[in-house]
């Protein structure tokens, strides 16, 4: 019996994720989407935003999951926001975050709180691509004006460096002769909605495996 019930334990155990958008929080969705599933290894428990404008607090609101807008603009103090941050993540219990459009430097004190727990998806096939600036329609319009043939998007473990962390997942899509980097856009994110929920998936079995 004490065997049932400890698989039952096991099968049941999520990892608790936090979610950290700046933006339209299409990707957000999707991840809350995947954790409701049957084969979820994760619960989303908490959406944080430092942008009061965000989309993605309407998508926190629509799945009924517990929102943060923490601005780090409106803090003399950027330490002050800081701790704000980490104190919201402690009381979430959080385990694991994933960064969805996520327009604010990550604390150095976050990311050693969080080693190997802090992904990041990137619309690019880094190590191409990468780094400060490079986000958004700029990476796709760069990729366009060096006439790539190939681009996508790259999940990785999120370090002190931008886009430097251990590659996790790639996934490619084709660039038509004609692309557009709106067009080309749509392409990636389309593809970042299928990756990014399953490598969190992933990497939350790994933690409970581990545990």
């Amino acid at each position: 019996m004490d065997g049932v019930l400890k698989d039952k334990t096991m099968t049941t155990r999520k990892i608790r994720l936090a979610i950290m958008a700046s933006g339209k929080g299409s990707n957000a969705e999707a991840i809350i989407k995947f954790s409701l599933k049957k084969e979820a290894a994760f619960e989303v428990v908490v959406i944080i935003t430092n942008n009061p404008d965000a989309g993605v607090i309407e998508i926190a609101k629509k799945y009924s999951v517990v929102w943060e807008c923490i601005n780090f603009k409106s803090y003399i103090n950027q330490s002050d926001a800081t701790s704000r941050l980490i104190e919201t993540i402690d009381k979430m219990k959080v385990e694991m975050i994933a960064l969805a459009g996520y327009l604010q430097l990550i604390p150095e004190e976050l990311i050693n709180k969080f080693p190997n727990r802090i992904l990041n998806i990137h619309p690019s096939l880094l190590p191409k691509y990468g780094g400060k600036g490079m986000y958004g329609l700029r990476v796709h319009k760069k990729v366009i004006e060096n006439r790539e043939q190939i681009s996508g998007s790259s999940v990785h473990i999120v370090e002190n460096e931008y886009d430097s962390g251990k590659i996790l997942c790639q996934s490619r899509v084709k660039i038509e002769e004609n692309e557009l980097p709106m067009t080309l856009s749509e392409k990636v994110l389309q593809e970042e909605h299928i990756v990014y929920p399953l490598v969190l998936n992933e990497q939350s079995k790994q933690i409970i495996s581990g545990l």
